[in-house]
């Protein structure tokens, strides 16, 4: 995982390239970011933004902030989202700053799927998508636990 953070916080999460799987390789670190993932969880979604600092326009930012109220294991679909914030007619757009996520996992963009039901695209390809949402329907309420 790639990461970019400042005093304002935390700007990206990416995965490092489309084969590395969810993990944290070195160990300090992985001993430090689960800590605070534990306590990055336990939080509101509007407390959790409070640490995050993605660069994105005001629609993107918005559109974020309603991603970051997606429970872990639930799924929602753009039209949800457009709706969410007020802009119902706006699923296209919806799904241009769901794609432009800098934070993976945290910004959960993951959790959005097409009306139709269907996995749709990802950014860092659909089986990752599909690992991902499996690993939160078996972890229910533990984010940490994708990590370990």
């Amino acid at each position: 995982m790639t990461t970019h953070f400042s005093e304002k916080g935390l700007h990206a999460l990416t995965f490092a390239d489309q084969e590395t799987p969810v993990a944290v390789v070195e160990s300090r670190l992985k001993v430090a970011f689960l800590k605070w993932i534990t306590y990055f969880q336990t939080l509101s979604g509007a407390r959790r933004w409070q640490y995050l600092a993605p660069h994105g326009t005001d629609f993107q930012q918005l559109v974020w902030k309603a991603l970051n109220q997606i429970p872990l294991g639930a799924t929602v679909c753009y039209q949800d989202i457009a709706k969410k914030i007020g802009n119902p007619q706006a699923s296209r757009a919806v799904g241009n700053a769901v794609a432009a996520n800098p934070l993976l996992i945290l910004i959960p963009c993951h959790r959005v799927v097409p009306i139709s039901g269907k996995l749709g695209n990802y950014r860092w390809g659909s089986n990752r998508k599909l690992a991902l949402l499996r690993a939160e329907q078996e972890v229910k309420s533990d984010l940490r636990r994708l990590f370990e």
